[in-house]
């Protein structure tokens, strides 16, 4: 079994490369970085490669033709105006982020022993980016999936449909497909994209 300690880093690791830690706890991560304590370059690098696969793993969209067509009129606009301004920086509106820190956020008890923390929802898209957390010899019952499902361990042991998944691991599940289980026998915290809805197919439970 892993030391207390390791685990610490693992889920400092994991949570800094998802851009969760605050300034502090960013900084004193950074500085486990530069001593080259044991565990920090490797968990780091392992979550890296993890969270720029999944950014690139998204599927492209074709712009709705609404949006082409406002796109095309405003440029018609301006090349009918005799002089186009030139926008400073200073003119450009900031940048919109959504930050979460490791300790916001309110965990909602589906069952025993299995929790849900919602990050994220999409109201454009209808999908909701949620951390869940099961306690050691918890479960999460039979599912279907009403779209496609992106997930990716953080820390501990994650058994899906008796297949083994360890911090880093990424998993996608195609709209349709089931999982008739979810278990983990010394408890699992995995972050989850997917849809808002899904359809639990155990009675006792809601989606």
């Amino acid at each position: 079994m892993r030391p207390v300690v390791d685990e610490k880093i693992t889920e400092q690791a994991a949570m800094y490369a998802l851009g969760m830690l605050n300034q502090s706890e960013a900084r004193a991560f950074e500085r486990c970085l530069n001593d080259g304590q044991e565990g920090c370059v490797e968990d780091l690098a392992s979550f890296d490669a993890v969270v720029t696969a999944l950014a690139f793993s998204a599927p492209e969209r074709t712009p709705p033709e609404s949006l082409r067509t406002r796109l095309l009129m405003t440029i018609a606009s301006e090349a009918e105006t005799a002089e186009i301004p030139v926008v400073q920086n200073s003119q450009l509106p900031a940048p919109q982020f959504h930050n979460v820190r490791l300790e916001q956020g309110k965990w909602k008890r589906l069952a025993d022993g299995v929790f849900v923390k919602t990050l994220f929802v999409d109201q454009e898209k209808d999908e909701v980016t949620s951390l869940v957390k099961l306690e050691p010899g918890a479960r999460f019952p039979s599912h279907r999936h009403t779209g496609i499902e992106e997930s990716i361990v953080i820390l501990g042991d994650c058994h899906v449909n008796g297949e083994a998944l360890a911090p880093g691991d990424y998993r996608r599940a195609s709209a349709g497909t089931t999982d008739s289980e979810i278990t983990t026998v010394n408890g699992t915290t995995y972050l989850v994209i997917g849809p808002r809805k899904m359809e639990i197919l155990e009675s006792g439970w809601t989606s």
